[in-house]
């Protein structure tokens, strides 16, 4: 399957920086259900509102083929890339950008479900799962090794293939490029892009839907959905989670957060700004701005209470020696060479010399009158 993706009919841009996995969702049944949105109002967290179409909320149970999961640049791993997954999802949206918020994602594969919450936050669950494929049907079963939740039954193709047309409940419903979490306590984005989905509409038999009903969600038969849809799948690059909360939803760029009455960190923003690098963004906001205190809000509570500069880097918060000596990847590149020798010294001697240095700051630098440094 070549790389190659389509980037015409995103509706916000991607990171800039290269995707971290490449994968294949395929051989998939979209089961939808319209719920009251009652029922879904519990699992959102915060910062995080229910997307509706025409004042609708749907949830939809989707068992499919994961394939050839694998770090970018690398080859599929036999054993480990490819595993059926059966996920129940929620449509989600913040600061006008759409993303699927997931319940579960039962997956048949203990490296995924042992890797993913870890490193995404994302709420996989180990089951053991069947899925087989024969011209338009597919039949798949799945029971969760922690609750003995089962989903079974068999889903076949009925009509013509499409795609969704603008402004569609299918096009609500399938076209999304970003996928929500909670994470250490902090609300994540992660952004996946793919192609536009082409499906056909189907019919599902489920035999038993335990998964489903699990979650409470108010639906009257969980043997019956609204509505069933099948597709081939997509080819599908993500990127790692980040920060959901930004300085401007529009703004892609990294931020340091200064105090704005220290002279030092004014020469800091001063110094930095000087020696940028070519083709390298960087936007500075004192501590104390709304927009600054909005966003460190949003932080694990230790990180907040950290009296520290703040880097947002790729959507990852950094303080104290870590937010400072990455301010030399900004920057050309007879400064950024020293970064890896910086970070060689261990953690807790450089943030000692931080601390030490931020403890005696205004002894040295007199305190600015003003805020000067660069703030747009």
């Amino acid at each position: 399957m070549g790389s190659s993706i389509r980037t015409d009919h995103l509706p916000f841009p991607m990171p800039e920086r290269p995707h971290a996995l490449s994968q294949e969702w395929r051989n998939l049944t979209l089961m939808h259900w319209e719920v009251e949105p009652k029922h879904l109002i519990p699992y959102l967290p915060d910062g995080l509102e229910l997307d509706l179409f025409e004042g609708k909320a749907y949830v939809g149970t989707i068992p499919f083929q994961m394939k050839n999961v694998r770090p970018r640049l690398l080859p599929p791993i036999p054993g480990i890339s490819n595993f059926p997954e059966f996920n129940i999802r929620t449509y989600v949206t913040k600061d006008g950008k759409g993303g699927v918020l997931f319940l579960t994602l039962d997956a048949h594969s203990r490296v995924t479900c042992s890797y993913a919450p870890y490193a995404y936050g994302l709420p996989y669950r180990y089951a053991k799962c069947n899925f087989s494929k024969k011209d338009d049907y597919y039949t798949w079963s799945s029971k969760r090794e922690s609750d003995g939740v089962v989903l079974r039954g068999e889903a076949k193709a009925t009509g013509e293939l499409m795609k969704a047309k603008p402004g569609s409940l299918e096009e609500f419903l399938f076209e999304r490029y970003s996928l929500y979490v909670e994470y250490k306590g902090t609300l994540q984005i992660a952004h996946t892009q793919h192609d536009p989905w082409t499906f056909q509409e189907g019919e599902a038999t489920l035999e038993k839907n335990s998964l489903t009903e699990k979650y409470n969600l108010g639906i009257e038969d969980v043997l019956k959905p609204d509505l069933v849809h099948l597709s081939d799948g997509v080819y599908v690059h993500t990127w790692p989670i980040e920060l959901a909360e930004r300085i401007n939803p529009k703004d892609t760029r990294d931020y340091l957060f200064l105090d704005g009455d220290c002279g030092l960190c004014h020469r800091l923003a001063t110094f930095i700004d000087k020696r940028i690098a070519k083709g390298k963004e960087l936007g500075y906001r004192p501590i104390l701005d709304k927009d600054a205190q909005r966003v460190i809000s949003t932080l694990p509570q230790n990180i907040q209470n950290a009296d520290s500069v703040y880097l947002i880097r790729n959507g990852k918060p950094y303080i104290r020696s870590s937010a400072g000596i990455r301010t030399l990847l900004y920057m050309r590149w007879y400064y950024r060479i020293w970064y890896p020798f910086v970070w060689l010294i261990p953690l807790p001697i450089r943030d000692i010399g931080y601390r030490f240095v931020a403890k005696y700051r205004h002894r040295i630098f007199s305190r600015p009158e003003i805020c000067t440094f660069r703030v747009d």
